[in-house]
């Protein structure tokens, strides 16, 4: 009979899961709208925690020391508005302006090497595989340009939206903070007694890659940003500000971030001279060499536990099925995924 019982539960609970996964399929755009300034809540969270608990230690109420930093990080903010965010608002506009000048031009040299092949005394075979080829390099570029563009203009048209989201993701970071020991305590509530410890056991193990991935890498991104920023700005080429902050953002992701944060910055330098687009690349490999070697071992203390190849897998499967989102999340995904199957397989055995 308690075979039977076990049978008829496990019957039932895969039924509800499939059903769950048919469900955040077919309105996954609608449950995302609404749990985004949850996840910004949670976000915030783990970013400010370590300040909450130093406040803590020096005897300030945990409900004191959220709104002190909360109030320190407004301060911060209206200073970056006051002082830093005109230069990178004043760059993006001129890129903005300069871009159909920019594809021109490089439209002209484009134009040229087809030229030179053409006249050529290349096979006819091979200046066809070479036409094939560019014709679909061109087509991908523009492809992802427009979707780009697409979605640049959707977020500025929705920027209410994200400001009501980030203030909303604010108070429930405050509750979150506030409450956290009864949040776990009744979580653990709704959990077999007898499995409880081993519950513990893989949260920790799952804040440890939470809390690695977020500090680290966002500490990490900032550091590589601003370094970016004044090596372009120190050998002259346009746009400093908002090519270093592409190239902090591009950073986070594992092994293809610092390749793909670079291209736009030596692609935009190479329309001053190639003596620049040189320089602007030597800046991102200078940059990455100080991650590489001072900075992402400092920061980052805790590993994900991912073999290199797995890394790269993890971001190409992310970077193909949810674009720039799953790249940057499809490392810490998949190892919190393989702790959560190590510790499924340990149960099981």
């Amino acid at each position: 009979m308690r075979n039977i019982k076990k049978t008829v539960f496990y019957i039932i609970l895969v039924l509800i899961t499939i059903g769950l996964i048919f469900f955040i399929y077919y309105f996954s755009d609608k449950i995302f709208k609404i749990l985004a300034p949850f996840f910004m809540g949670i976000f915030l969270a783990y970013v400010i925690y370590p300040l909450v608990i130093r406040f803590e230690r020096r005897g300030i109420k945990r409900s004191y020391a959220i709104l002190i930093i909360y109030t320190f990080t407004a301060l911060c903010l209206a200073i970056f508005l006051i002082f830093i965010a005109p230069h990178v608002v004043s760059n993006a506009k001129e890129l903005f302006n300069t871009l159909p000048d920019i594809a021109s031009r490089y439209r002209e040299i484009f134009n040229s090497y087809i030229s030179k092949i053409k006249s050529s005394k290349w096979p006819p075979e091979v200046k066809n595989v070479i036409f094939g080829e560019l014709n679909a390099g061109t087509g991908a570029i523009q492809k992802y340009a427009t979707q780009a563009m697409k979605k640049s203009l959707v977020v500025l048209a929705s920027s209410i939206g994200i400001l009501l989201n980030l203030v909303l993701s604010m108070i429930i970071a405050y509750y979150i903070l506030k409450d956290i020991e009864g949040i776990k305590k009744s979580t653990l509530m709704l959990a077999p007694k007898k499995l409880r410890n081993d519950l513990i056991n893989v949260g920790r193990e799952l804040n440890a890659i939470i809390t690695n991935f977020i500090r680290g890498q966002l500490t990490t991104a900032t550091i590589v940003g601003l370094l970016e920023t004044v090596g372009l700005y120190l050998v002259h080429v346009k746009y400093p500000f908002i090519l270093g902050v592409v190239g902090g953002v591009a950073n986070i992701i594992p092994y293809f971030g610092p390749v793909l944060g670079a291209i736009p910055a030596v692609s935009l330098a190479l329309l001053q001279s190639p003596v620049k687009a040189l320089l602007a690349a030597l800046v991102f490999i200078i940059v990455q060499q100080i991650d590489n070697a001072f900075i992402s071992p400092k920061i980052i203390e805790g590993k994900l536990g991912l073999h290199p190849i797995t890394t790269i897998i993890a971001v190409l499967v992310g970077g193909e099925f949810f674009g720039i989102m799953g790249m940057l999340l499809g490392v810490p995904v998949t190892a919190m995924i393989k702790i959560l199957l190590k510790r499924a397989v340990d149960m099981l055995v």
